[in-house]
This record gives structure tokens, sequence and C-alpha cells, in this order.
């Protein structure tokens, strides 16, 4: 026997039906009309060839036909309801997962705040985070594991579009030990004739350091390799070498035996923020997110500060078609 083709409407016009008792009271809580609703009964016995109810003038009983009906149809029902409410909940952004992948500097010094005044209104997200490198990053945006990605601004794909946030300052970083402790502030130069540390290429330092020493003829150490700002942080504590670091790494260091000094140059600064594909939707929540976090305060440690939006003037849309407006300007 054929299986009939039944629609919601005709399933939930049998359960309200049964549970009121009155065609009066079941049209009323469908929101239709009395004819409307017998139309839709008639209809499902017609297609079920039996009987789902007894009527009367007085009242309408349903059949045991109709009770086997509404126990095999009324957990559809349900889960339904309860799917197309996490649905709604979803396109309302108050519920889904958001995948991020982001640098360690910012996963450890920057997200967590934010997830945490995000969650306050949005109990129900949830945050799958991923730290790495730069291009780590960038390989997760691309492969679409993660939707949005917290990375320096650099070179970019086109078919990604970059929303900055903060902007760092580089410094030098030394064993407390060295003459660096002494000085206010420091120049790339000054790394001339150093050991020199350098996280791996393909991280967003060292696309900012190498670009800055290949002025002055400045190389980087190649008896280390460190992979990480952390080994970094090993091997200045130990009196090895030297190191341009952002704030947000050095604010991660701790510097008890350790000396910053800032980097005196226009070009010692990283750009960080949130990179996505242009051409694809975000989530609901994940667009939710990214709103959020250029509207929440940041309690920016030494050498950040925030980059602001300069939103008045509708020219300044991306023409790649980045979601929001791009020219930014920095805080002193």
């Amino acid at each position: 026997m054929p299986i009939p083709d039944l629609t919601l409407q005709q399933l939930r016009a049998v359960r309200t039906l049964a549970a009121s008792g009155s065609f009066t009271k079941a049209a009323a809580a469908e929101h239709i009309s009395q004819s409307v609703l017998s139309r839709r009964i008639k209809e499902v016995e017609r297609l079920l060839r039996v009987r789902l109810f007894d009527r009367t003038t007085r009242q309408i009983d349903t059949t045991a036909a109709g009770q086997a009906f509404l126990l095999m149809t009324g957990a559809v029902l349900d889960d339904m309801d309860l799917r197309l409410s996490r649905f709604m909940s979803y396109v309302a952004a108050q519920s889904g997962t958001i995948a991020v992948a982001a640098l360690p500097s910012l996963a450890a010094a920057v997200l967590p705040e934010m997830i945490r005044g995000f969650m306050l209104d949005h109990p129900e997200v949830e945050f799958e985070i991923v730290d790495g490198a730069a291009d780590d990053v960038v390989e997760r945006l691309a492969g679409g594991t993660v939707e949005l990605g917290l990375t320096a601004h650099g070179d970019l794909q086109d078919s990604f579009c970059f929303e900055p946030l903060l902007q760092e300052q580089f410094y030098g970083v030394a064993h407390r030990s060295h003459p660096w402790s002494t000085q206010e502030s420091i120049s790339w130069s000054d790394f001339k004739g150093e050991t020199v540390l350098a996280t791996r290429p393909g991280s967003s330092i060292r696309a900012i350091t190498d670009a800055a020493f290949s002025e002055y003829s400045i190389s980087v150490s190649e008896r280390f390799n460190a992979c990480s700002a952390a080994t970094i942080r090993g091997l200045l504590r130990a009196g090895v070498g030297v190191a341009a670091l952002p704030a947000l790494e050095v604010q991660g260091f701790g510097l008890d035996d350790l000396v910053a000094v800032p980097v005196d140059s226009p070009d010692a600064t990283r750009v960080i923020g949130v990179a996505y594909h242009c051409s694809q939707d975000l989530s609901p929540v994940a667009a939710r997110f990214l709103d959020f976090m250029h509207a929440t305060e940041i309690d920016s440690p030494r050498g950040v500060s925030r980059v602001q939006v300069d939103d008045t003037s509708e020219d300044t849309l991306s023409s790649s078609g980045c979601r929001s407006k791009h020219e930014v300007c920095l805080e002193p």
C-alpha cells in the first residue's frame, strides 16, 4: 500500500482537533476557519482510507484508528517542532557554533574576554577555537573548517575580507642585563649586530620583522629554530639573543627578568583583526559575534590600541564585497 503524502498542516490539524474535541476551538488554535479545518481532516481521512473522528452534534470523539494515528505521528510533530525551534534560534543568532582560528596571543589575551561578554546574552552559543600561526589561520579559512580568523593584516588572498580591531606596538625584547634596559626606545637599526631570534617564516610577526630588517641588512640568526614565541621567551631568559615582538606577545611573557623597549618607527606596528570569506555569508551567530567584537570595549594592555572604523561614507565599502566599511583610522 502506498504511503499517503500528508503535510505538516494536516498532521497538526488532526492533533489539534483531537486535543480540543471541538472544530471551533481547533480552528481558533490553528488560526484558520472551521471550513478549512474540516476540509483538512476529511482529506487526511480520504488519503488514509480510515475514519479518525466520530462526529456528533455535541462532540468530536477520536476513533481507535485516530488514537493509533496520533500515537505514531505525535513523535514526528514533536521532533519537527523542536528542530524548527532550534532553527529559528539559529536564525535569530541565539544558538549555533562559531568556529574561530586565532593567533595564539589573540586566543589567549583577547578572545576569552570577548567570548565571556558575548555569552552573557547568547548562553546557548558554542565556540570551536583553534590557535596557530598566520598561515595556519589562512589555511583553515580557505579549507572552510572555520568561519572567522583572528589574525594580522597581511598578504591575505583576494577572496578574504579583513576587518581591523587592534593595533600593537612592536618592542625590542632582551634579557634585563642587556644595554637596552637603560633606553626608553630603540630603532630597527639597533638590532644590527645582535643575535636576532625570530619565529618561523609564515608567522605574522616574521612577515613584519623581515620587511623591517631587510632595510638595514639585518639577518635573523639561523642557529636557533624557534617555532613559537614561547620558545623565543625561553631563549631570551637564558640571555641568548634579542627579539622584536608585538605587545600582546610581550604581555604573555611576564617581564621579571626581561626588558621590553618600544621600537620607535612608523612601521613597528601590527594591525590585527578578523578575516573571513568575502563571497560566503557568515552564519547569523558568527555575524553577530563579529559585530560584538567591534562594539565591545577591550581593556587594552600597554602598547595596544583599538582601530576605529570610519563609517561616515558609503564610498568606504570594500570593492571585494566585504560586509562592512574599511577606511580605518588608528588611535594614537
